[in-house]
């Protein structure tokens, strides 16, 4: 019996709308926290401006969210599996890399915009936004090889060693940008849902490391 007829037809569909509606519950709590948790940054702009900052940190919550999202698919649970089937999930995957892909490249540019443009000077206080531009790199990066593997002849064993070594550069350096580029994350309920987040994406590229040392 294959993993995804595991649960009948009802079964799956109840317990996959459980799980669509938790993470969308996940991403509307997320979406809440630059409305209700207000940076400094946010309090004393007005108009266009704060617009786009807010939105700029709402997208950025939202690439952290969905990166979670992808570690949790990757790391294979076999309930996940016989819910939607492994050939969904690995359609889910893709898809998710590349709206992450299209809401990185999006973030900084609408931050960048409630800063009119003014580029960062070379100061230690600004090392949560370099952390950020490399983040930036190497999900681009991550994007551009999965599109591009054929064209560019790179072997599937390969693309997979990159592919979970760029994983696991996201996970070591996301929390060098989360915790300290806005003060929002500094304490409270924000800091603690952070600090959560990063310890189960830990957990999960560890998972997956130690999946592929055993099979």
């Amino acid at each position: 019996m294959s993993p995804a007829k595991s649960f009948s037809q009802a079964q799956r569909f109840l317990l996959g709308l459980l799980v669509v509606l938790a993470a969308l519950l996940l991403l509307a709590g997320g979406w809440s926290i630059p409305f209700y948790f207000e940076s400094f940054s946010i309090l004393y702009k007005f108009g266009k401006v704060k617009i786009y900052l807010r939105y700029g940190k709402v997208i950025g919550i939202t690439v952290v969210l969905l990166i979670f999202y992808q570690l949790m698919i990757a790391s294979h649970f076999k309930i996940l599996e016989r819910i939607f089937s492994y050939k969904s999930l690995f359609q889910l995957h893709r898809l998710n890399g590349m709206i992450i892909a299209c809401l990185v490249t999006a973030h900084p540019v609408l931050i960048k915009a409630s800063e009119n443009f003014t580029p960062y000077t070379f100061e230690q206080k600004y090392y949560p936004e370099f952390v950020g531009m490399g983040l930036l790199v190497v999900l681009l990066s991550l994007s551009a090889l999965a599109v591009f593997r054929n064209f560019l002849k790179i072997k599937r064993t390969w693309w997979l060693f990159l592919h979970r070594l760029g994983a696991t550069l996201i996970t070591v350096i996301l929390p060098g940008h989360i915790l300290f580029v806005s003060d929002t994350f500094k304490s409270g309920l924000p800091r603690v849902a952070a600090v959560t987040l990063i310890v189960f994406n830990c957990l999960l590229i560890l998972r997956i490391w130690l999946r592929k040392l055993i099979t």
